[in-house]
């Protein structure tokens, strides 16, 4: 069952190689990572969420806030999805919705965007008792936009529909249309999301990409089945 719909705008993805490992660490046992030819991922994803509703209420009174979300790649049996090591939100509104009903590690900061030609980000997670975290992002989309083709690490990165929250014992499913992704540049300061879960961070180069707008339905959550 559907529970939520909203938009996502000026959507940044951030992708760093990450050592297994060291990942492992920041992972709940039952997860498996989940590797491109045996290489572990982390990302950043930045967006403005538009209209955030349930079903069948009329998108001016949905909620609209900006998020900057840290995830990484895993599996649960076969399954693919994504676990987040952290997301930050504008809407402290949001950050009880998602903590209740998703049991997700939201917190409260203060994000600024700016949004044109270029693309700014500003980010300090304000949240009293959490972790102390700042992002700080500037990013063109450049070339022309592609959907990924099956079987490429663009693929791996972008395709995912379930997210897991093992803690809680809870999986859902995201709906969503295959990405259209335009390479991008971005000037990035992530550093202290790294610190935040225990990670280095990463030396290696980053691949950028960006998306102008994405649609999302999200399912109630379930069980994850023993």
């Amino acid at each position: 069952m559907r529970a939520l719909q909203f938009t996502w705008r000026d959507c940044l993805f951030v992708h760093w190689p990450v050592e297994r490992g060291t990942l492992r660490t920041a992972v709940p046992d039952s997860l498996a990572l989940d590797t491109h030819e045996g290489q572990a991922w982390v990302s950043i994803l930045v967006s403005t969420i538009e209209n955030a509703r349930p079903p069948g209420v009329p998108a001016m009174l949905g909620m609209t806030f900006p998020q900057v979300n840290f995830r990484t790649y895993v599996r649960l049996g076969r399954t693919p999805g994504v676990y987040f090591l952290s997301l930050d939100t504008g809407s402290r509104l949001a950050v009880r919705v998602a903590r209740s009903l998703y049991r997700l590690p939201y917190y409260y900061a203060d994000i600024v965007t700016e949004s044109g030609s270029l693309h700014r980000v500003r980010s300090r997670r304000i949240q009293r008792g959490a972790p102390p975290v700042e992002f700080e992002a500037t990013y063109e989309p450049e070339g022309s936009a592609s959907t990924p083709e099956p079987g490429t690490l663009e693929d791996f990165l972008a395709e995912r529909y379930r997210l897991f929250v093992p803690q809680a014992g809870r999986t859902t499913e995201i709906e969503h249309d295959p990405w259209y992704l335009y390479p991008a540049t971005a000037e990035v300061s992530a550093e202290s999301f790294f610190e935040a879960v225990g990670l280095p961070e990463p030396k290696r180069e980053t691949r950028v990409r960006y998306c102008p707008r994405m649609e999302f339905h999200v399912q109630t959550p379930t069980r994850i089945e023993e």
